[in-house]
């Protein structure tokens, strides 16, 4: 049983649960499984209370992924996706913030460290045709319906807007953070290439555009927060 880390959050736990079942050869697991990866983790913390060394509490971790109140909840920040009933699976997005979660703040920064699962998270952002419309004219999006499709808005709740927003900029600061410590000027699928590269510049832009949909529909998205997410 893994030893666990006093600083790392039930979320993070969590999220480290389900790469060691994606790791184990899992695409899809269900909850069950990520109960008793979790416990494997921690006992203590997702353990049936009095009884933690034996048996997993599986509302515990439950509680993690499926409330909707919890903004650290690792499907709201797209980390894990519920693929059918009972069913998750571990994203890129998610792959991404494992390795973050496991270097820690004081790992030495390595170069070769894929940054395939990075890559995959970030590139429909940069290749979305109101992002790269963008690029040409700033004057684009003309409309709240560009912006909600670059965001992948479905319903229009505050909780998947600002779940999108968060995924963005989550894919962001990772890339980023793999261009400083590789000292690359642009992320590639793998660590020799093997895709178009995606610049630094692209990455620092995609923020910026960001930005910018937030102050030009500042009143399409206050009119969304104002609704229950």
């Amino acid at each position: 049983m893994s030893a666990p880390t006093n600083r790392r959050t039930a979320a993070q736990e969590i999220l480290l649960a389900a790469a060691d079942l994606a790791n184990a050869g899992k695409r899809d697991f269900t909850e069950w499984e990520l109960t008793v990866a979790a416990w494997r983790r921690d006992n203590n913390r997702f353990g049936l209370r009095g009884f933690e060394g034996a048996h997993p509490d599986h509302k515990r971790v439950m509680m993690e992924i499926m409330g909707q109140s919890k903004k650290d909840n690792p499907v709201r920040r797209r980390f894990i996706e519920k693929t059918k009933p009972n069913y998750y699976r571990l994203t890129d997005l998610g792959a991404a913030e494992v390795a973050a979660i496991q270097r820690g703040p004081e790992a030495e920064a390595t170069s070769s460290r894929s940054p395939g699962p990075i890559y995959v998270a970030i590139e429909p952002f940069v290749e979305s045709p109101p992002f790269r419309a963008w690029l040409k004219d700033k004057d684009e999006p003309r409309s709240w319906l560009g912006a909600a499709a670059f965001l992948g808005l479905s319903r229009n709740t505050a909780n998947e807007l600002n779940d999108r927003m968060r995924a963005i900029e989550t894919a962001v600061r990772r890339a980023k953070e793999w261009c400083a410590q590789a000292d690359r000027a642009d992320i590639t699928r793998g660590v020799h290439g093997g895709s178009r590269p995606i610049p630094l510049a692209e990455i620092e832009q995609l923020q910026a555009f960001l930005d910018v949909l937030r102050s030009r529909f500042s009143r399409q998205i206050e009119a969304i927060r104002q609704k229950e997410g």
